[in-house]
Order: structure tokens, then C-alpha cells, then sequence
């Protein structure tokens, strides 16, 4: 991959900041600034889920990793959300983004306003983006699986090439998930949603994340209060982390070639377009 255009962006930017008459010329470019809109709408289509997507990104996680993911799984899991998304929507995502950092309501991105949204959304794999709306589930480690699928050659960084086809991606996964939407809740057939049908898909998933809650709460729920207590929702975090580790060691049973215990960039290829695949298709989406 072109690893030169990123130190270009790098030598423009410090550039842009020594020479402030120049802030004509420093603008970022449409699609730079487009690009990190779009990851920002992909983490917000990422968070709006309640599946388990990219779940096999943990053949390279670690163990701490693995126990933070189960915390988190089991929070989106079993704490309802103070409000129930929209059907999938990526344009909607794009726009909530811009609107949330065009401060000068210009309708673009200037350079203060994209270098606030790329600190938000964090550099690297291993921070969470930071920017969140009311009612919003964040899952931070299901965007880091989503990230691991894309990150190629395993630098932990996503190059430009990556991050355009992880965007590209949740584009094409929301909009997957958008049409079977459309079929199911259409009812007068006129190939959208209106208001009512939005509410009714709403509804249904609100029903969906209540009876896998009731579910967890039926299996965990020793002492028969109907609620997971601290004690019970740690065995629930405890049988998470274990799932996770022996899917763990099937993912390197199968793709750990040399038998060495962990997967190389070379190893991982295979696993990572496999699960772009299914990110694409819509699987694992609640």
C-alpha cells in the first residue's frame, strides 16, 4: 500500500499551522474530510446494533481484551437503552456526524472542525472514539473488531486504502439492513418506511432485546428476584470470557498454520477477509 500520502497530510497539516495566511489553501480535502465522517457514522451504525459483529476478531485479542469485550457485551446486553434507534440508516449517520461538528454551519468540514472530530473518534485501534449521542449503546469493542477486520497488514493503524473500505463496508451492511427492514415493516408496499413503520421496526427490536434479556435472566438469575445482581451478571461476564477464549482457540486451530500460538499478519489474511465478508452481508447484526 502508498504509505507516502499520509506524510504528506502530516507535512501540509504542520504547514497549515506555521503559515495561518495560507488557511485558504489549508482547507482538508472533500474526500479527507469525508472519509472521517464516514468512520464516524460507521462507529455510530456499529453502536445502534445489538449483535455480536466482527465476534471473531478475538482469534488476536488479548486476554484483558477478551474480558473488557464481556463486560461490555454483557452491559449492551442486559442495561435496556434509554432509546431504541432508527432502522439502519448511513446517510442519516453521515449527516448527524457533520451536523454534530460543523460549528460554522458551512455545511464542510474546516480543518479545526475535522481535527475535533478525529480526536473524538481516536487514532489507532486501541482508543475508543469518544463522541456519543443521548441513548447511545457504546461499543467501543465491537468498532475495535469491525477496525481489526480491515487493518490488512496487521500495523494496528488503518491505512487511507483501509479505512475506505471499512467505510465502504458499513455502507453497504446498512443499507443491506435497511431493505430487510423495508420488506418485513413495509406494509402499504410503497418501498420506504413511513413514520409508523419506522415505529413498528423500532418496536420489534426493542421486543428482540428484551426477550434475549429475559433469556440471560432466566439462565443467570439464581436467586429468583427476575434481575441479574452483581454476582450473577459476573457469571455471566465469566461465561463470556470463556466462549470467547475457546472460539479463540478454534480460530488458531484453523488459521495458525505454524502451529506457534498466535496468528501472523499472513495467517490472519484469510480470517480477516472472511469476516469483511460477513460484516458486508449484515450477519451477526442482533
Amino acid at each position: 500500500m502508498n504509505r507516502t500520502t499520509p506524510y504528506r497530510r502530516l507535512l501540509t497539516a504542520a504547514l497549515c499551522f506555521t503559515l495561518p495566511l495560507a488557511s485558504v489553501a489549508c482547507n482538508p480535502s472533500p474526500g479527507e474530510a469525508d472519509l472521517a465522517v464516514g468512520e464516524a457514522a460507521s462507529f455510530l451504525s456499529t453502536s445502534d446494533e445489538s449483535g455480536d459483529i466482527g465476534a471473531d476478531a478475538v482469534a488476536d485479542a488479548s486476554s484483558e481484551t477478551l474480558s473488557s469485550m464481556s463486560v461490555e457485551d454483557v452491559d449492551t446486553s442486559t442495561v435496556a437503552p434509554s432509546d431504541i434507534p432508527d432502522v439502519c440508516d448511513f446517510s442519516a449517520r453521515r449527516q448527524e456526524v457533520l451536523e454534530k461538528y460543523d460549528t460554522n454551519q458551512d455545511g464542510k468540514l474546516e480543518r479545526s472542525e475535522l481535527r475535533a472530530l478525529k480526536e473524538d473518534l481516536g487514532a489507532g485501534q486501541d482508543r475508543a472514539p469518544r463522541f456519543a449521542r443521548r441513548g447511545m449503546r457504546l461499543r467501543h469493542w465491537a468498532f475495535w473488531r469491525v477496525r481489526w477486520a480491515f487493518d490488512e497488514d496487521g500495523d494496528k493503524t488503518l491505512s487511507t486504502e483501509e479505512r475506505t473500505a471499512l467505510v465502504d463496508a458499513l455502507e453497504a451492511r446498512c443499507q443491506r439492513l435497511h431493505q430487510q427492514a423495508v420488506e418485513k415493516f413495509d406494509t402499504n408496499q410503497d418501498g420506504k418506511l413511513d413514520d409508523t413503520e419506522r415505529q413498528a421496526a423500532r418496536e420489534a427490536a426493542r421486543q428482540a432485546w428484551e426477550q434475549k434479556r429475559q433469556e440471560l435472566v432466566s439462565k443467570y438469575d439464581t436467586n429468583g428476584d427476575g434481575k441479574l445482581d452483581d454476582t450473577e451478571r459476573a457469571q455471566l461476564r465469566e461465561d463470556r470470557i470463556a466462549a470467547a477464549r475457546e472460539r479463540r482457540q478454534a480460530l488458531l486451530a484453523q488459521y495458525d498454520t505454524n502451529q506457534d500460538g498466535r496468528l501472523s499478519t499472513e495467517e490472519a489474511l484469510p480470517l480477516r477477509k472472511e469476516i469483511q465478508r460477513r460484516i458486508i452481508e449484515g450477519n451477526g447484526a442482533n
